[in-house]
């Protein structure tokens, strides 16, 4: 018999909770990106990206004024070091919302420079 292991998600997309951050609508992101619309409303509404290409990533990068790394987040699968996982993850989001204010700052930069 066969075991078969339950397959936990590794890398999560977090281009949702950037947004909610930046307090910046599909339109908007939509319209500063360059990207379609539709496209923006798919990647926002997923938690597990299938593929994205560098220039969309570079345009979002761009946009919302943060790097790859805060929009995908890895998390090993089966990682037995949970509590260390959990310190780690706490000290990340602390580092995330240090930056926030200053990023939206930027942000709202961006929005008034392109209108």
């Amino acid at each position: 018999m066969k075991n078969i292991k339950s397959k936990t998600r590794m890398i999560r997309w977090r281009l949702r909770v950037l947004m909610a951050e930046r307090n910046i609508n599909n339109k908007t992101l939509a319209q500063l990106t360059g990207l379609h619309p539709t496209t923006i409303s798919r990647l926002k509404n997923t938690d597990e990206l299938k593929q994205i290409t560098g220039e969309a990533l570079d345009a979002l990068c761009n946009v919302l004024v943060c790097t790859p790394n805060d929009l995908i987040e890895f998390t090993p699968d089966g990682d037995s070091r949970s509590e260390s996982k959990t310190t780690n993850s706490k000290t990340i989001e602390l580092n995330r919302r240090t930056t926030v204010s200053s990023r939206n700052q930027e942000l709202n930069d961006n929005i008034m420079s392109a209108a």
